[in-house]
C-alpha cells in the first residue's frame, strides 16, 4: 500500500505513522484488501505487457472478494479522477492549495495511477487477454453460488467459458452406502448445471477426488493432465 501511496506523492503520510502502524490501520479500512489486490494486479498487468510471461494464473479469493474487486478498479478510477480535479481546483485558491499541500500531491501522478487501474479494469474486461475459469465444488449450494457468481461477472463486463466442478467422486463398484448417497447428491448437482441459465453454455471439467493431497511439481503436474487433458 505504501507504492500507492508514493505514486500518488501521499507517501509521506506513512512516515509519521511507521509501518505497523499504517499497517493496523489500513487494515481496518474498507476495501483496503481490494486495493492491495488491484496494486497486484497492476504488477502483472506490467509483466503481461512485457510479454515475459505466457500465461498469468491468478487464484482470486471467494466469491464476493471477486466480484468486490471488480468493482473496486471502477469505484477507485472514478475517485482518482474526482482526487486529481480537486487539486488542480485546489492550485487555483490558495486556502485551499495549504488545506490539500499541493505542494506534495502531484496531480500527474494521481492521473498515471488513474490510467494504471484503468488499464487493469480494461483487462479483465477483455476476452482476448483474460478468461474466468469458475471453480466450484459438486454440492447444490456451490452450485447455485457459481451460478450467481457468473450473472455477477457478466454484470461487471465480464464472463467465463468454462467450469471447473473440483473433488468429484470417481467411478466404482463399492457397495459403500455413503458413497452411494454422496454419488445421487453429486449427479443432482451437475444436473443442475446442465439445466442452469449461467452455467449450461460452459464448458463443463470434471476434476475427481483423489486419496492424496496433490502438492509439489510432479502430482500438479499429473492432476493437470488429468483435468485438462
Amino acid at each position: 500500500m505504501r507504492n500507492i501511496l508514493d505514486k500518488i506523492g501521499l507517501g509521506v503520510l506513512a512516515d509519521p505513522l511507521g509501518k505497523n502502524k499504517l499497517h493496523e490501520m489500513l487494515m481496518k479500512t474498507p476495501g483496503f484488501g481490494e486495493a492491495v489486490a488491484i496494486s497486484k494486479l497492476m504488477q502483472i498487468v506490467e509483466l503481461q505487457e512485457s510479454n515475459k510471461f505466457r500465461r498469468i494464473v491468478l487464484d482470486t479469493a471467494a466469491t464476493g472478494h471477486t466480484l468486490n474487486l471488480l468493482s473496486a478498479t471502477t469505484l477507485m478510477e472514478k475517485l482518482l479522477g474526482m482526487a486529481n480535479k480537486a487539486v488542480n481546483l485546489a492550485s487555483s485558491f490558495p486556502a485551499l492549495k495549504s488545506a490539500f499541500g499541493k505542494d506534495q500531491i502531484d496531480p500527474a501522478r494521481i492521473e498515471v495511477l488513474r490510467k494504471q487501474i484503468a488499464r487493469v479494469h480494461e483487462l479483465m474486461q477483455d476476452p482476448q487477454s483474460t478468461e474466468f475459469i469458475i471453480v466450484t465444488i459438486p454440492t447444490v449450494m456451490a452450485i447455485t453460488e457459481s451460478s450467481r457468481f457468473h450473472a455477477s461477472l457478466k454484470k461487471d463486463g465480464a464472463s467465463a467459458t468454462r467450469l471447473v466442478v473440483n473433488q468429484v467422486l470417481p467411478p466404482s463398484t463399492s457397495e459403500c452406502r455413503f458413497c452411494s448417497t454422496k454419488r445421487k447428491e453429486e449427479a443432482r448437482a451437475l444436473n443442475m448445471i446442465s439445466n442452469d441459465r449461467e452455467l449450461g453454455g460452459l464448458e463443463l471439467i470434471q476434476a475427481p477426488l483423489l486419496d492424496v493431497e496433490v502438492r509439489g511439481a510432479p502430482a500438479l503436474r499429473f492432476f493437470g493432465d488429468v483435468v485438462w487433458k
